[in-house]
């Protein structure tokens, strides 16, 4: 099961599927990408948001796909018997953000601060599965939540080239939805 929008990670996999090593994914060989989704295309199933991902995987639609491992995590949660293969996960970083102009400025700066607090980054990681972006947060948190933390498995991750995404963007979505459709 595959994430259906244009973002960034099917296209990269399937360039890894067809043999391209980690550090020479990008520029994204789109041609290339889509060859090898032509492979197992009637096969996909697509999901459109991380719920949506979960329920294909709980019920037994999809037997495997990429998920976040947010996800993957409240599944093993509620009990399911999924796991999780590391080799080659694909990683990206969010942002919290405060809109210019917010009318709520200060209430919004203070949730950041402690969003982002030791405290606030472990309770954070404790409960989604998701690593901390605070350092310091995992002096506050169980050694075996810790070593279930993507971070822990930095050993052939790839970073996802998000300013790749960003120059690219329109030209990897018109490829990709028209690939869809067809």
């Amino acid at each position: 099961t595959f994430y259906k929008w244009s973002a960034p990670g099917v296209i990269e996999i399937a360039l890894l599927a067809d043999g391209v090593p980690a550090d020479k994914l990008y520029p994204l060989d789109l041609d290339r990408a889509f060859k090898k989704l032509d492979t197992i295309k009637s096969d996909i199933v697509w999901w459109s948001g991380g719920a949506e991902s979960q329920q294909l995987i709980a019920s037994g639609e999809a037997a495997f796909g990429q998920l976040w491992n947010g996800r993957v995590f409240a599944l093993q949660q509620d009990g399911t018997d999924v796991g999780v293969a590391w080799n080659q996960n694909l990683t990206a970083a969010d942002v919290l953000v405060v809109p210019k102009g917010a009318k709520n400025k200060g209430s919004a700066m203070k949730f950041l601060a402690a969003a982002t607090s030791p405290t606030g980054q472990a309770k954070f990681a404790e409960a989604s599965g998701y690593a901390p972006i605070n350092t310091k947060a995992k002096a506050e948190m169980p050694a075996d939540a810790v070593k279930a933390l993507p971070d822990a498995h930095v050993e052939g991750q790839i970073n996802l080239d998000m300013n790749y995404w960003a120059e690219h963007r329109d030209e990897i979505a018109t490829r990709w939805y028209a690939w869809q459709t067809k």
